[in-house]
């Protein structure tokens, strides 16, 4: 065997192993246990601001369906923390069951109140972030969060004739609220947020001169701008 032959059998029993190293491994499927590493969150919402606009309805109580237009400011001090407030507007509508009970048939007027506006802050808990395919194509990154928040809301009694004047027929009540939300992110870096409260106040209403604890479950819908970060 010549110098020639000799080399091109020396390159050979090189190449063959870093062929073989080469080809594709089947592993099988991974357990659970088995996982140790997952993606970092892709929107991180470390050291960001957030500025939502959303709209509202509260839609359980018996007498009134709530609207709201809420406007919110947030702090991200974490990517699970964050503080917020919140500033809230809307009037309440009365229901089917309020008009038949005002109607000359009954002729009994609940002291129902509705909503006007509201104050509120508290903090945002995100402990979850996760990834959610759509039909194999498009990936939608979001978050779940829990709100907790304190403050004032201040509702009117639908009746004028419950109280003599205007401002006795405002109830200014502390509002204590948790839900759960949820931030679907967009490609923008921006966000659309859906949230379910449930606000607790304590109300003293005129007409009775009696305290009530009321409560008012609402959805909100919105789109928050989302700016600073790392």
């Amino acid at each position: 065997m010549n110098r020639t032959s000799s080399l091109f059998l020396f390159l050979g029993l090189l190449a063959s192993p870093l062929a073989q190293a080469e080809d594709p491994v089947d592993i099988g499927a991974l357990k659970n246990s088995e996982i140790q590493v997952v993606q970092k969150a892709l929107y991180a919402m470390d050291d960001t601001t957030e500025f939502t606009m959303a709209g509202g309805l509260s839609p359980f109580d018996p007498f009134t369906l709530g609207t709201k237009v809420q406007l919110s400011y947030a702090s991200h001090t974490t990517n699970s923390r964050a503080w917020e407030v919140q500033v809230g507007a809307g009037f309440g509508l009365k229901k089917a069951t309020y008009k038949t009970l005002d109607s000359p048939a009954y002729g009994k007027v609940p002291e129902a109140y509705r909503y006007l506006g509201s104050i509120t802050g508290g903090i945002l808990w995100s402990p979850i972030y996760a990834k959610m395919n759509y039909k194999g194509q498009r990936v939608f990154h979001h978050d779940v969060y829990i709100p907790a928040v304190a403050g004032v809301t201040v509702e009117q009694a639908v009746d004028r004739n419950l109280v003599a004047s205007a401002l006795e027929r405002l109830s200014f009540a502390p509002t204590v609220g948790v839900g759960l939300g949820v931030r679907v992110f967009l490609h923008n870096g921006n966000a659309l947020r859906v949230e379910l409260r449930d606000d607790w106040m304590l109300q003293h209403r005129g007409g009775s001169d009696t305290w009530a604890l009321k409560q008012n479950v609402g959805l909100h819908i919105g789109y928050a701008a989302i700016s600073g970060g790392k």
